[in-house]
């Protein structure tokens, strides 16, 4: 298939279009040159978008400004890219014949809607979001167009709600890997999975690590984290004491990842578990 890939350049885009690359035809767009990007250019230009979805059976769409940008871009750039280039890549899909995009959304745009004085919050794709910045507004905005095009062009589109991926320390790796991280590459075979799921509208989709919790430990864990983490990894502490670190006091939520391990038979192999080994 011929497959354009958005944001190529990126950390997860290359990977999803390294994946890609062995099978499909990838046209990977980016701003910044890359060893998957064959074209350059600003999805916020819709000519640009324009020529570049031509032919093109099916967009992945990760092009995005991040929470980091908030301290370098105004909104009205967020605006810009976040919106209004999603708006381009799905009106030049409808125009192309494009049969599927995936869109990569992210978890952050649930907001406030995870903060909670008592437990934590377990976080489902029915948590309705309320958005804290400029950024939350944009990915829910994007998502709102991804919904209204499956609904009235029939062009099926799902969005997947990627918790944080981005290179940190191995300690803050190790921690978010239980209940709000994801390894890039398992956030990149979601995407595969969304690209070939049998979704004819819309569907929405959490994607972040396997968590060993359950909902009923939500209080356990906003209380006493580390005696619900060692019933669960009785090595973990002794792991993190010979490494200097220690085991976080208090687990503020937990993204579930059931709907996309039914719909899409999502399997993250990158967790918690392995880290630790």
């Amino acid at each position: 298939m011929r497959i354009l890939v958005t944001g190529s350049s990126g950390q997860l885009g290359a990977v999803i279009a390294s994946m890609l690359f062995k099978q499909h035809s990838v046209i990977g767009a980016d701003l910044a040159p890359g060893r998957f990007t064959s074209r350059i250019g600003d999805i916020s230009d819709s000519d640009f978008v324009s020529s570049v979805t031509k032919n093109v059976e099916i967009i992945i769409h990760t092009c995005s400004l991040h929470a980091p940008h908030l301290k370098t871009h105004t909104r009205k750039e967020f605006i810009d890219i976040n919106i209004h280039g999603t708006l381009h890549l799905l009106k030049s899909a409808i125009d192309n014949g494009v049969k599927r995009f995936v869109y990569t959304s992210t978890t952050s745009l649930y907001g406030h809607a995870m903060v909670s004085p008592k437990k934590a919050v377990w976080v489902t794709e029915e948590l309705m979001p309320l958005p804290r910045d400029i950024y939350d507004v944009t990915k829910i905005a994007a998502e709102g167009l991804c919904q209204i095009f499956a609904a009235q062009y029939r062009l099926p589109c799902v969005s997947l709600r990627v918790s944080r991926y981005f290179p940190e320390s191995d300690y803050f790796m190790a921690i978010y890997r239980l209940y709000r991280g994801v390894d890039v590459r398992d956030a990149a075979k979601a995407h595969i999975l969304a690209m070939n799921a049998e979704i004819e509208t819309y569907d929405v989709f959490n994607i972040s690590s396997l968590s060993p919790f359950s909902r009923e430990e939500t209080q356990d864990l906003y209380k006493n984290a580390p005696q619900v983490i060692t019933k669960h990894f009785p090595v973990a502490e002794n792991v993190f004491t010979k490494k200097g670190w220690k085991l976080p006091k208090r687990i503020d939520r937990v993204y579930s990842i059931e709907k996309a391990r039914a719909v899409l038979k999502y399997r993250p192999e990158n967790n918690f578990d392995l880290f630790l080994e």
